[in-house]
């Protein structure tokens, strides 16, 4: 297993002392012909910093202008507040790094405007690179003598948004991981140690949170503050990881996604706990109801098993909000194919209890529905033999998938809302009679929204827990 040590530069990464004064000037001079002139006459002096009592200048600008000199006579004057702290805490540790990957900024594709000293197109860090190649190939030679160097620039194309925004530079993160991966510079099984205080903070972002998402718990962040240095310190990923498992859990759960929770939850490894266990047999009733078994789904809800469970219409009930759910999941096929089971499965339980009639199904089931509810056909559950049963054997037999909108057409509605009542309508019309319980929606009638609410607090719960 090989350490990588992933470092962000940022503008303010490299400092000057006020010995160089002249110097710079005279370097400065030299490159007069690189520089508009509204941006020379800003950076020929160096800019004092009041919190530091160095000297900067933009990071652009800095290499520019030593990039191409011999960088041994100008040493002394260059100072590397975050860098400093970085490699002393890596020495105090005795941390050895196989290889260093530095990730520099480089606008100028989409920053036309550079008669501007402000512009973040000279704030870039890309001509950084040989005074920084110099700083850990010769001045920490001892410390790192082994690892290989490496450079990556972040490069957003013509017509792309700046490295300011967060969508952008993500982007990129992501592709450079992807090229870093692809060339052997780094692998899933290495310690992988961040620093990514420096750059923009959707740059510090993107960084964090790709590398959290592609190492997971691996990760550590190598973090300094320029005031005061001994501020140094590791922070494990753990914590950060969990913290956005957790927030990938609520969205799953917005989303009714149980497969997606169990999945993130097995990532977590938990300690075993009371709320883990709880946890666990909570996530298996899910499991059980997502694949539509609800007897045995219901015979581990609890120990005092609601008593709707022991009637003939519950798993119409069950079945109609896993269509809802399916919706939700973002599976009309499925969710339409629910739907139908839900109200013909009832139907077909309303004869086999109050008919006493079995194996009917299709028009000869909707015939004797209908002799014996002659009012069915001013009700919302005509759409079933009269639009749902043709339109579903169209759907079935076709190879390809089906569309919310073509689901909300099969019940005769035009919305989420529309198909989700009228479905509920239908079941409440078959069970009118032998339902003593009064349902507000699908939703509260099926068991499985009282598991979810149970999953919710104890994923919260769990949450919470100090060094969960």
């Amino acid at each position: 297993m090989a350490t990588v040590w992933i470092v962000t530069t940022g503008n303010s990464d490299i400092r000057i002392t006020d010995q160089d004064g002249s110097k710079w000037s005279h370097l400065c001079k030299g490159k007069r012909g690189e520089f508009p002139d509204e941006c020379y006459s800003s950076f020929k002096s160096l800019k004092h910093d009041d919190s530091t009592g160095l000297y900067n200048n933009p990071a652009r600008v800095i290499g520019m202008v030593y990039g191409t000199e011999d960088l041994n006579q100008y040493w002394d004057y260059f100072k590397f507040p975050l860098l400093d702290g970085f490699c002393q805490k890596l020495k105090a540790q005795k941390v050895k790094s196989d290889r260093i990957i530095i990730l520099l900024t480089n606008q100028e594709a989409i920053l036309e405007d550079r008669n501007n000293p402000d512009s973040p197109y000279w704030k870039d860090t890309y001509t950084l690179q040989p005074i920084l190649k110099h700083y850990f190939t010769q001045v920490f030679s001892e410390k790192f003598a082994n690892e290989k160097l490496e450079f990556s620039v972040l490069k957003p194309q013509q017509g792309a948004d700046g490295l300011d925004d967060w969508d952008t530079s993500l982007r990129l993160v992501k592709a450079e991981l992807a090229k870093w991966e692809e060339n052997k510079w780094i692998s899933k099984s290495d310690r992988v140690i961040v620093s990514h205080q420096a750059g923009t903070p959707a740059i510090s972002s993107a960084v964090q949170l790709t590398c959290l998402i592609r190492f997971g718990k691996k990760v550590e962040f190598l973090v300094s503050s320029e005031l005061p240095p001994n501020k140094t310190k590791f922070l494990k990923g753990s914590s950060y990881f969990e913290t956005l498992q957790f927030k990938k859990l609520e969205d799953l759960l917005a989303r009714d996604d149980y497969v997606g929770v169990a999945s993130v939850v097995q990532s977590l490894d938990l300690e075993d706990s009371v709320l883990k266990v709880k946890l666990d047999h909570l996530l298996e009733l899910a499991k059980l109801w997502n694949a539509a078994k609800f007897d045995e789904f219901a015979n581990r809800v609890s120990l005092v098993t609601p008593s709707r469970v022991r009637e003939w219409w519950w798993k119409g009930y069950e079945m109609a909000y896993l269509a809802v759910v399916r919706m939700k999941n973002g599976d009309p096929t499925e969710a339409l194919f629910h739907s139908v089971r839900a109200i013909e499965g009832l139907i077909c339980e309303w004869a086999i209890r109050k008919e006493r009639r079995s194996d009917l199904y299709g028009q000869s089931l909707y015939d004797l529905f209908k002799l014996r509810n002659p009012e069915s056909n001013n009700q919302p559950i005509k759409v079933v033999w009269s639009k749902l049963a043709f339109v579903r054997n169209k759907l079935f037999h076709t190879l390809r998938g089906i569309s919310a909108e073509e689901v909300w057409d099969a019940w005769d509605e035009s919305s989420k809302n529309g198909w989700e009542n009228r479905m509920f309508a239908c079941l409440n019309f078959v069970t009118k009679n032998d339902r003593s319980q009064e349902f507000k929606s699908l939703k509260d009638a099926s068991l499985m929204s009282q598991v979810h609410k149970d999953l919710e607090e104890v994923i919260k719960a769990i949450a919470n827990v100090p060094n969960s």
